[in-house]
């Protein structure tokens, strides 16, 4: 397990720097790994960054800290951990230098990072959000390393029980919020997700906006007593009125949900009205039984539209669009490396571009130690840039910062691209599968339609 905290630095970043870096601390610097800047320059390459923002504020750099359990883990996989968190987090856009110290039982990582990213020279938001979002990363990380995984039950709003069941996935709350996310994700409208939502048997209260109406909403699923608030300490933040439409606006807005459900669009999924329910109504039973005739109908039309006449036919197509969105998804992964491997490149080189006047104004003068007292600063960046590329294997001589520009933009629409195609994939995948899972339960069903059942014995089970 690991636990991660951070702070911030306004002063003596280069000591902060010195003490991470500290040889008795880390193997005699095997475990010391930086990003767009050196480790004897790291102090000057911030401040370089820093002089191009505009955004108020006194930090010059953050210092996050990941400690791991006694005897858990190895220097080697604990640096290798740390250098995926910092990567994820920080994403190729901030300069940072990363140690890792295994001179005590609980090794751990310190990663200090400039308060200013590269790309856009903005200054680094230390959130309650960042914060969170750093944990998470850590947590992904050790359980993707088979490591153990902190969990504190003592989130805002839950009781041991309700965290215990949460974390197994059975509690009702845990159900409610299951059912709106689902609800969420199918709906192209606030209107639609609460008519999704009153179709798997909930009572709904509080849903209006404006004026005299109730602050929460609330819901109550079939068979319960009570109702339960979308506010920040029942369900979460994500369940309030306002977040769930803004959720379904946010859905909605996707070109490619636009595409795959636009108006008129064929529903996947049957209407399954509680028996309960149907039993208190006879209108219930008869609005399900002609709903689910028509969905079904519409189905079939549509596969045949796409040209899947046999199950055979949409298991392979759902097969193949599975496959599509993995590799395309890993081939965004893998273009996020090429990413990060060219701001860096494209940071230092803009770093060596901008100070090689400097340079060269040393070179040519006839008072070498007054220039370089005058120009100290200039001068470690230049020749840390320089020394920097020369080891990364990069001539400076033919450096060209607008070639390595476009190749980085080419990379990153090229992975935009993998991304869309991915998510296209796996959302035709998800059409089709919940289409499969329609008919299966249509046919399995007695009393319905036989015309219909029996229209192509292709799609018998």
């Amino acid at each position: 397990m690991a636990v991660t905290k951070i702070h911030a630095i306004n002063a003596t970043v280069g000591r902060a720097i010195d003490y991470i870096c500290n040889p008795h601390k880390t193997d005699d610097n095997v475990l010391v790994t930086t990003f767009a800047c050196g480790r004897e320059t790291a102090e000057y390459d911030f401040r370089f960054a820093l002089g191009k923002t505009n955004s108020p504020g006194q930090n010059l750099a953050y210092h996050l800290i990941q400690s791991f359990a006694p005897g858990e883990i190895s220097g080697e996989e604990a640096h290798q951990i740390g250098k995926e968190l910092a990567d994820r987090f920080l994403q190729g856009r901030y300069s940072y230098v990363f140690a890792t110290h295994i001179d005590h039982d609980h090794i751990h990582n310190h990663i200090i990072f400039s308060a200013t990213d590269n790309i856009e020279h903005h200054k680094f938001r230390s959130t309650f959000k960042n914060y969170y979002r750093i944990r998470d990363i850590s947590d992904e990380l050790c359980a993707e390393h088979n490591k153990s995984v902190i969990k504190d039950f003592r989130e805002t709003g839950k009781t041991y029980n309700e965290w215990y069941h949460d974390k197994k996935g059975d509690s009702w709350k845990s159900q409610v919020k299951k059912d709106i996310n689902e609800c969420i994700k199918a709906a192209l409208s606030y209107e639609e997700f609460l008519r999704l939502m009153r179709e798997k048997g909930y009572e709904i209260h509080g849903e209006t906006f404006g004026e005299g109406s109730a602050k929460y909403i609330s819901f109550r699923p079939f068979g319960k007593d009570r109702f339960v608030r979308g506010r920040g300490n029942t369900l979460g933040p994500d369940y309030t009125k306002e977040r769930i439409k803004e959720r379904i606006e946010e859905n909605s807005h996707s070109p490619i949900l636009k595409n795959l459900r636009n108006e008129g669009a064929v529903p996947t999924k049957l209407v399954n009205i509680p028996d309960e329910k149907k039993a208190e109504s006879i209108g219930l039973a008869k609005y399900e039984d002609k709903e689910n005739l028509h969905r079904i109908a519409a189905i079939y039309e549509e596969l045949g539209t796409l040209g899947l006449q046999s199950r055979e036919d949409l298991r392979s197509r759902i097969k193949e669009l599975d496959t599509g969105a993995t590799l395309d998804k890993r081939s965004a992964a893998s273009l996020d490396k090429k990413i990060r491997e060219f701001r860096q490149i494209l940071t230092v080189a803009k770093r060596y571009t901008e100070n090689k006047k400097y340079g060269d104004n040393y070179e040519k003068s006839k008072d070498k130690e007054r220039y370089e007292k005058e120009h100290d600063y200039q001068l470690r960046l230049f020749e840390g840039a320089k020394s920097w590329l020369k080891n990364s294997g990069i001539d400076p001589a033919t450096l060209k910062v607008k070639d390595i520009e476009e190749h980085l933009h080419k990379l990153e629409a090229d992975r935009k691209t993998f991304l869309a195609s991915s998510e296209a994939k796996a959302a035709e995948h998800d059409r089709l599968k919940s289409m499969e899972k329609s008919i299966i339960k249509f046919l399995e069903e007695p009393g319905r339609s036989e015309p219909l059942r029996n229209k192509d014995r292709n799609w018998e089970l």
